[in-house]
């Protein structure tokens, strides 16, 4: 009586194995289409070619980030409780949405709505895509092997938005419409590659068993955030790396032009950036392995720094190596970010506990960027640069070095 019982939970346990490696098949796929931000690297311009004044292109770029701030959370509890694939597919929606406004309006209020539109594309991807990655490698056998799967993820992107950004450059010789045409089209295929994912949910919830409240959720991951100190730790960590390396990142254009360096050049420098970050996300396995965890993380925030600070004081061209150091050992850190939180985090909450990561950038970003543009009026770009080095290494190393006090 109990050999049929037995070979039926194999062939069930086979067959969400399966399921699982289709799943990471798939967002393999997914992560490569729904990079394609064709107008990565021109939207500035094509909303200036709209009319649109600087001060107006910047207050987009702030509602993009306030609708991300205020929306992760919630979204993320939200995709908890109706599902991650239905939040993966409603971003894309929302993508479609973004594009198509940008293609047709002519108002600074529907640019607002377009750009309302892309925080929650941006928003409804976050924790969603990384809790299906997890919850599949779980699903297949292979939580072992997710630090490479979420480093090969992480390269994908990149490598899709190396080319994209290309891509666009070249379609806006020829018609700055056809950018979001282009747009439109990978995040309708996009769509069409999160219908083949099979939610993980499946593999938790038996038939007798209903999924949580939006209410308990919200509950029970308030409660985990206040009790684990790790969490706290890869929160904070990513958050000062990634927000110091990122405001560098986008006024390092400026900085980079003031040291010497042509369009074209900058053109080959963000090629670089793109196509090393991609290398160093897809080996983050192979050299955790090789010097482990901890030392990997350590070396990234020592990176990071030195990064920042060859950026801003090296002069002339060699700026451009501290440049492309500090992206290297932001993109070094990230699959073992993505790894550490999802080690912790409650699969009932994933998805919302996850959107804490996005929003500690988001709310960097609104305090920070502005913060280093105001000063730069006020005492210049370089010398804004030189000081916000200087904290920005200490901040780097100070977090560094409290995340591997435990």
């Amino acid at each position: 009586m109990t050999q049929p019982n037995d070979s039926s939970k194999l062939s069930r346990k086979l067959t969400r194995a399966q399921i699982g490696r289709k799943n990471i098949a798939v967002l393999y796929t997914y992560s490569g289409i729904s990079h394609l931000w064709f107008d990565g690297g021109l939207w500035v311009v094509y909303f200036q070619h709209k009319g649109l004044s600087l001060f107006q292109v910047g207050l987009l770029e702030a509602v993009l980030h306030l609708v991300a701030v205020a929306s992760d959370v919630p979204i993320g509890i939200f995709a908890d409780k109706i599902g991650w694939k239905r939040s993966l597919g409603l971003s894309t929606v929302a993508g479609i949405i973004y594009t198509v406004l940008c293609l047709s309006s002519a108002s600074i209020w529907l640019f607002v709505a377009a750009f309302a539109a892309r925080g929650l594309q941006i928003t409804l991807t976050n924790g969603s895509d990384a809790a299906i990655a997890y919850e599949s490698t779980v699903w297949a056998g292979m939580k072992d092997k997710y630090l490479a799967i979420s480093g090969r993820l992480f390269a994908i992107g990149l490598i899709s938005m190396g080319i994209a950004e290309a891509v666009g450059g070249s379609l806006a010789n020829w018609s700055w419409s056809s950018i979001y045409v282009a747009f439109t089209i990978a995040n309708v295929l996009s769509f069409i590659a999160v219908l083949f994912i099979r939610e993980p949910w499946e593999a938790r919830i038996g038939a007798n068993e209903t999924r949580l409240s939006a209410l308990t959720i919200t509950v029970e991951a308030v409660r985990f955030a206040r009790r684990s100190k790790a969490f706290a730790k890869w929160i904070v960590f990513s958050t000062i790396l990634s927000g110091f390396t990122a405001t560098f990142s986008f006024y390092g254009q400026s900085l980079l032009l003031h040291a010497g360096w042509s369009l074209i050049g900058l053109g080959v420098l963000t090629g670089a950036e793109n196509g090393i970050g991609a290398i160093v996300s897809w080996m983050t396995h192979r050299i955790v392995r090789r010097f482990s965890e901890p030392a990997t993380m350590t070396a990234s925030g020592i990176l990071a720094s030195i990064g920042l600070l060859a950026f801003a004081w090296i002069p002339g061209m060699l700026s451009g190596a501290g440049y492309l150091l500090g992206s290297a050992a932001d993109n070094l850190s990230y699959p073992l970010i993505d790894q550490g939180l999802n080690r912790i985090v409650p699969s009932a909450q994933r998805a919302t506990l996850l959107s804490a990561h996005s929003t500690g950038f988001s709310l960097f970003m609104i305090a920070g960027f502005p913060l280093f543009g105001a000063v730069a009026q006020k005492i210049g770009l370089v010398h804004t640069a030189y000081l916000v080095s200087i904290v920005g290494a200490v901040c780097i190393l100070g977090v560094t070095w409290w995340w591997r006090r435990e």
